[in-house]
């Protein structure tokens, strides 16, 4: 059976494993950016120039996460920081400080002169995303999406792409491969966002059954499980793969 959630069930899962069973939001963390790192590793040269687009929400603090694993094992990938990093969550600003101390090279976007990259990661908007890019946020994300790169991997969801119907909230980075946790997004199956996504896996992080149920307990419309003979109803709903990371941090 798979699951697929919108972007408010999501969030109560994520809240449920936190606060009532009691799983630390760095601990879910780590297991998401070792996952997307497992995933897309054998995409990616040790020649790269690799850029980590992140925003300064757990989904940014994700992409920082990776680029400090990916770091430690010898690729070159640069933080890219879209927003104020000191408005940013507890563990992103967490995340900040240890990429820092281990030498993962931290641009503002003022700061950053754009050359060239054969690889973007996305991590700049996840699945809180609710109204139109626009400002400072659309131009960085066109100056990423003018880029052209070789191979681009979104984390969770491509940014720009609305969790819930899939629509393009202004603009949005389309990807190679986009790593979801926990369960598939209903945004990410729909069109236009289907398209954004390129192949969909979806990684076991360690969510309970009962964050699940907990999540799908409000009776939303979209609220849904899935099985084999329901997958022909999106498009490409039967080329997703599911997988479980095979290590850990």
């Amino acid at each position: 059976m798979r699951y697929v959630t919108t972007g408010k069930q999501m969030k109560e899962i994520d809240r449920y494993t936190m606060e009532e069973i009691g799983i630390p939001s760095m601990v879910l963390m780590e297991r998401a950016a070792w996952a997307f790192v497992e995933e897309i590793r054998g995409a990616l040269k040790k020649t790269d120039r690799i850029w980590v687009a992140c925003g300064t929400g757990n989904n940014g603090a994700d992409g920082v996460a990776a680029a400090r694993m990916l770091t430690l094992e010898g690729f070159r990938p640069v933080i890219l920081l879209a927003g104020d990093a000191e408005r940013g969550t507890e563990e992103f600003k967490a995340q900040l400080a240890i990429a820092r101390k281990l030498g993962v090279p931290v641009f503002e976007t003022e700061d950053f002169i754009p050359g060239k990259c054969e690889v973007i990661l996305d991590a700049v908007f996840g699945v809180g995303l609710s109204r139109p890019i626009e400002g400072a946020y659309r131009e960085f994300m066109e100056m990423l999406a003018a880029q052209s790169p070789r191979f681009t991997a979104a984390i969770d969801v491509p940014s720009g792409i609305h969790s819930d119907s899939g629509q393009v909230m202004g603009i949005a980075l389309k990807a190679d491969v986009t790593v979801t946790f926990g369960y598939e997004k209903l945004g990410c199956l729909l069109y236009p966002g289907r398209l954004y996504c390129g192949r969909l896996v979806t990684a076991d992080i360690g969510f309970p059954k009962s964050a699940l149920e907990q999540g799908m307990a409000g009776g939303e419309k979209y609220a849904m499980a899935l099985d084999d003979g329901d997958l022909g109803r999106f498009p490409g709903g039967r080329e997703t793969p599911t997988r479980e990371p095979t290590g850990s941090c």
